[in-house]
């Protein structure tokens, strides 16, 4: 009786590792439809593992303390606080944009992130491999967050990096521009994905110059960068934007490192 109860364990304990390392695979080099499903089934935020996520080897970008991170515009109109896990930016009548970044620096990865606005008077950004650049500016690729009725939320801004990339710069469903039909349809679909008032949980997969973005389970961008700007390895940047005001809070960052084997 032992022995039947240790066997079905252990398959049991297979058939788990087996689907751990679906998963995995499925997030880091799998389609977008793939990847979408896998999203939509394990990380929404009603269904989200962060102790699975921490098995699958993601680690939390949140400590107990900001030692690890860095203040670009630092001003006294600007304010972050970390308290219970969540790290909280505001600013009143803030002149430039803010960003709370990371000490390390990340190339190729997966990223989990929740956000939601604290009221929606500003919008924001979670900026990825962002640095200065020569001309001593801070520069990166942006997760747009789009409290307005735009709703742009997930889609890329490159932050003086030439601006909107996707749509836009080399634009989008396949076109150097994007339509005007294609921007209502992604204003459309950001409509229906963004939660104004609550949580929102963000996904990143970058390998290489191929970017994909998730909010709440919709694929929001999909886009290969062409030109010869591409930033590369950098820091992970929370932004309050200037402007009269900006609450934004953050909470369950976790990045998972991917090797270039996985590009």
């Amino acid at each position: 009786m032992k022995l039947r109860l240790l066997l079905t364990l252990a398959a049991s304990l297979g058939i788990a590792h087996a689907h751990d390392c679906n998963t995995l695979e499925t997030l880091q080099t799998g389609s977008n439809d793939a990847a979408t499903a896998t999203v939509n089934k394990q990380l929404l935020l009603d269904k989200v593992d962060l102790t699975k996520l921490k098995e699958l080897g993601f680690k939390s970008l949140i400590g107990t303390n900001l030692d690890d991170w860095k203040i670009h515009n630092d001003k006294p109109a600007v304010k972050f606080t970390l308290k219970d896990g969540v790290i909280s930016g505001v600013a009143e009548d803030l002149k430039g944009n803010t960003f709370l970044y990371t000490n390390e620096e990340y190339d190729n990865y997966l990223l989990y992130f929740e956000f939601r606005f604290d009221h929606l008077k500003g919008n924001s950004g979670l900026m990825y491999h962002s640095k200065y650049n020569d001309a001593q500016k801070f520069a990166g690729i942006q997760f747009e967050m789009d409290p307005t009725k735009r709703r742009w939320t997930g889609l890329l801004y490159a932050e003086n990096l030439g601006g909107w990339h996707y749509p836009n710069r080399d634009g989008a469903a396949g076109e150097e521009k994007a339509s005007k039909e294609t921007m209502r349809e992604l204003s459309k679909i950001g409509q229906e994905a963004f939660n104004p008032t609550g949580w929102n949980a963000g996904f990143i997969r970058i390998r290489g110059n191929e970017l994909q973005t998730w909010l709440n389970g919709k694929l929001r961008t999909n886009y290969t960068w062409k030109v010869d700007n591409f930033p590369g390895q950098g820091s992970i940047a929370l932004q309050i934007h200037g402007g009269k005001s900006c609450a934004v809070s953050w909470r369950n960052l976790y990045l998972l490192p991917l090797d270039s084997e996985s590009k």
